[in-house]
Order: structure tokens, then C-alpha cells, then sequence
């Protein structure tokens, strides 16, 4: 089935002095108009101590508009946590054809502290929970009957029901299945935020803010003013 696509408001001639506020507000109507499964979704691209790039989808699970990052979760001991604790500058992109939109975010990505990970983990169902335990995330699988093997012995050990049926854990249970320390969010810093609205004959609209980022502790980072300005498409 074709979809059409569906006609949003462009860019505005005087593009507003923040950029976060339109991500947030792109990413609202993406929810509502995209049609997409996980409008969330955006591709993260890292890079190796070589330089070497490799890129993968992740989910954007929260977005701070008083600071300007967005937030994802992964194994730390994945490829791409690897990735970035070798070398912290990533870039992504959101892209949503039927809405003929598109935001590329660069910057850094540096780990949530511990209590934001905790808190999200524990809004995850227990069976996602249970495979962020046991999964090595990356690492080769010989056999998927092993890594269900692994859930089945971590159910066990946490008192939990076998994860292949159809049983549900108690509240306390369920409760004690705390976060791994090699599972977590990271923040994903804006210093580029890149709009692209498309037009007509490939007259597309494309505007690109910039910033400073200065680190502050392990989390955060002191920004300069955005300064924007129009890109031929």
C-alpha cells in the first residue's frame, strides 16, 4: 500500500534561536502523523579508536529541552559502548519520509548517572530486564538455544517464573530484578542540530545550528549560544 505523504508546516523563514524546541516538536508529530512503528527510532553512528565507523538503530527515549541531549540505552559492553568509550563524539539521524523531514544531531555521548539508568530499567517488562542480564550483547552466539539456557538459570537465580511460558512474577520478585552495571542510558549532547524539510524539484530546506560544548563533570557540559544558518540543499 502506498502512503502519501503528508504536508506539515516547513521551516520558518527566521528559524527559532533554539533548536531543541523543534526537535521536540518534530518528534511530536512524528508520533502522531509518521505512521511508523517506532518514530523514535534513529540511527547512531560511532566510530573506533581507528576511525573506523559502524552504525546500528536505537530508540530516543528522552529528550531534555533545558539542556539539549537525547537519551538511549545499550549494553556498555556492546560494540557501540565500546565505541564511545574510546571515542565519545557520535552522530545520528532521525528521518521520517512520509512527513518529508529529517534531524541530524552530533555531539558527544557520555553515560547517564546511575539513578536515571535504575529508574528507567525498572519501567522495562521483566523479560526485557532478564535478557539485558544475559545477553552479551555483540558478542558471537554459537546457538540461540544457549542464550535461552542463560535467561532460563538467570530466572531461577532471581526467583523468577521460566521466561518461556506464560506466567507472571510476583511485585517483589519482579522488583529484585535490578539493573546489570554493564546495562545503562547515555546522553547523546547536541553541538550540531541539522533541520531538513523537503521541497519541491529537490529545493529542499535544510538549517544547521551549532554550539560550544564544555565539559562540567561526567554527565554534562556547559554550552555556548546556537548560532544557525541556512544550508543549500
Amino acid at each position: 500500500m502506498t502512503r502519501h505523504r503528508i504536508e506539515l508546516p516547513p521551516l520558518p523563514p527566521t528559524p527559532p534561536e533554539d533548536p531543541v524546541r523543534l526537535v521536540h516538536d518534530w518528534l511530536a508529530d512524528a508520533m502522531e502523523h509518521s505512521g511508523q512503528r517506532h518514530p523514535n527510532a534513529f540511527s547512531l553512528a560511532t566510530a573506533d579508536s581507528d576511525g573506523r565507523p559502524s552504525a546500528r538503530m536505537v530508540l530516543l527515549k528522552d529528550l531534555s529541552l533545558a539542556h539539549g541531549y537525547a537519551v538511549f540505552h545499550t549494553n556498555y559492553r556492546s560494540r557501540k559502548g565500546a565505541e564511545l568509550d574510546s571515542r565519545a563524539d557520535a552522530a545520528a539521524v532521525l528521518h521520517w519520509d512520509r512527513l518529508g523531514r529529517q534531524i541530524r544531531l552530533e555531539g558527544p555521548a557520555v553515560r547517564c548517572p546511575a539513578g536515571e539508568s535504575d529508574a528507567y530499567f525498572a519501567t522495562r517488562p521483566w523479560q526485557s530486564r532478564l535478557n539485558a542480564w544475559v545477553s552479551d550483547q555483540s558478542q558471537s552466539l554459537r546457538d540461540p538455544a544457549e542464550l535461552a539456557e542463560r535467561a532460563r538459570q538467570k530466572a531461577q537465580e532471581f526467583d523468577l517464573p521460566d521466561p518461556a511460558g506464560s506466567a507472571s512474577p510476583g511485585k517483589s520478585a519482579e522488583s529484585g530484578l535490578r539493573r546489570p552495571h554493564f546495562w545503562g542510558g547515555y546522553r547523546l549532547w547536541f553541538r550540531a542540530v541539522e533541520f531538513w524539510s523537503e521541497g519541491t524539484d529537490r529545493f529542499h530546506d535544510r538549517v544547521r545550528y551549532e554550539r560550544t560544548l564544555t565539559p562540567a563533570d561526567h554527565y554534562s557540559f556547559t554550552a555556548g549560544p546556537w548560532r544557525w544558518q541556512r544550508l543549500q540543499p
